[in-house]
């Protein structure tokens, strides 16, 4: 494809972050706006507002005000012919003329993608003619527990990675001038490249210029190869092999990787059906299938929460009690005048657990049981309830990361909405709910629970859809468990 006539750009640290990411989809943002989403969505929105707060915040701090020494400049925009950056935060020494910058980042710790941010933003300041002392990334402060009214000046952490950046200064450079250059160039979508940028991270063909450039892949992939590393990964490409049946028998892969080709060729199931019967005769009665729903806020909304800390605000429960017997169904939702939601659910889900715990199913159990300890540690007087619930767990989802069940429908992965559909198809599907993943029920959660001046319909809407959601989730592994039993 031949890019457009060349026009003036200045490469921007927004553009230059995706460059970094994937210059395919850089190229086509470019080139091609009109393949990308174009306006707001329910997730760009809150993460805007969120940083909007957290940058708010900033701006309180005593270190951030203009005096007799220091002017503080907020946004400030420095550009030359070929780049533009817009710093947080800029403080200049006025006896100097120094510029120290600050990246404000709502995040909890300093990742690799910040450091090039704030390269980016040195290089240009620089070029525009100014000297750079120090660079800082502020993040948030993973030890502040809410007491109270939020205390900005411990909220946050302020991050010296003046040494970092000097030492990527070289590598910036060179990659901001490739990133011009590839934009004037023809483009060419290389499928070993995409697997070698930080985009393909999850090795899923989630880009917009995969489903844009490759409609004719085969349906089983070697991006579908479970836990597959990028190394190997990158191998079979620079083979030429993309169609995992293709893979050679030599080629080095685990059990359970081979397992799930083995399905893929066969285009059959492969199922240890043994070893799914031992499991099943190991479980105690009363079975219980539970689910969390949790908010992270980059600022702790709540009394005791920490920046980022994940916070159940509801829970779904179906639960039988002796072989045989009917499932019964209880759960809990915190409405818009819960001032503890936490608290609340440990209550509720206690009563809802009291005729006692045999088996507790949970899809993935390292975030269920994260919670339930960190619920043990705040609220002591649950503390050895949620012990028991965690010994008590069983990650149903090993089944299937195991490969003791292995279908080629589930494209390598084992994710709930992967396995449903496949094992139950006439069960409601979640694309059919009004909320249908986790992020959107998070964020609709906090909107309907904190925002004045909602509609009540609408909030009523939203806290009705996400009992239908959660509720969905705990059905869902009943649904499988009793596929898994009917074995």
């Amino acid at each position: 494809m031949q890019p457009q006539p060349k026009m003036e750009f200045r490469l921007t640290k927004t553009a230059y972050i995706q460059y970094l990411k994937c210059p395919q989809e850089f190229w086509l943002k470019h080139h091609q706006p009109l393949l990308f989403e174009s306006g707001i969505t329910l997730q760009s929105d809150h993460l805007f507002r969120q940083g909007n707060e957290v940058q708010k915040l900033v701006r309180s701090l005593d270190q951030f005000q203009s005096n007799e020494l220091q002017i503080v400049d907020f946004e400030r925009t420095f550009q030359t012919a070929d780049f533009s950056a817009r710093c947080d935060v800029t403080v200049t020494d006025r006896a100097t003329g120094e510029i120290s910058i600050y990246e404000i980042k709502a995040a909890s710790t300093v990742k690799d993608e910040h450091y090039d941010d704030v390269a980016f933003q040195k290089m240009v300041v620089e070029a525009s003619g100014s000297a750079v002392g120090r660079c800082f990334v502020i993040t948030m402060n993973g030890d502040y527990v809410r007491q109270g009214d939020i205390e900005p000046e411990r909220l946050f952490t302020i991050n010296d990675v003046t040494e970092k950046i000097a030492a990527l200064k070289e590598a910036t450079e060179q990659q901001s001038s490739n990133a011009k250059i590839y934009l004037q160039s023809d483009f060419e979508f290389s499928l070993i490249e995409y697997a070698k940028s930080r985009h393909s991270s999850k090795h899923e063909f989630d880009c917009i210029a995969v489903r844009a450039y490759f409609s004719d892949l085969p349906d089983y992939t070697v991006f579908h190869v479970p836990r597959i590393h990028k190394p190997k990964l990158i191998a079979l490409l620079e083979q030429g092999i993309i169609d995992l049946r293709e893979i050679p028998d030599d080629f080095e892969l685990s059990d359970n990787q081979r397992k799930y080709i083995a399905a893929a060729i066969s285009n059959e199931k492969k199922i240890e059906r043994n070893e799914i019967r031992k499991q099943i005769e190991s479980w105690k009665y009363p079975l219980h299938f539970l689910d969390y729903e949790t908010f992270q806020y980059a600022i702790p909304q709540f009394e005791g929460v920490s920046p980022f800390q994940q916070m159940c605000f509801q829970y779904s429960l179906h639960t039988i009690d002796a072989p045989g017997g009917e499932f019964r169904h209880s759960e809990y939702l915190a409405l818009r005048d819960e001032k503890n939601p936490p608290l609340a659910l440990a209550q509720h889900l206690k009563n809802a657990m009291s005729n006692g715990i045999g088996t507790v199913f949970v899809w993935y159990e390292s975030f269920e049981k994260t919670r339930n300890s960190e619920m043990a540690e705040r609220f002591p007087e649950y503390k050895e309830f949620f012990e028991e619930v965690n010994a008590k767990t069983v990650d149903l989802m090993k089944i299937f990361s195991e490969r003791l069940y292995v279908d080629p429908e589930f494209k390598g992965r084992n994710s709930i909405k992967k396995v449903l559909p496949v094992l139950c198809p006439d069960i409601p599907k979640y694309e059919d709910l009004g909320i249908s993943e986790g992020l959107t029920a998070s964020i609709s959660w906090f909107r309907a629970a904190k925002w004045d001046g909602m509609p009540d319909a609408e909030r009523l809407r939203i806290f009705n859809d996400l009992q239908e959601y959660c509720e969905l989730d705990t059905k869902a592994m009943v649904e499988i468990f009793n596929v898994l039993s009917s074995l």
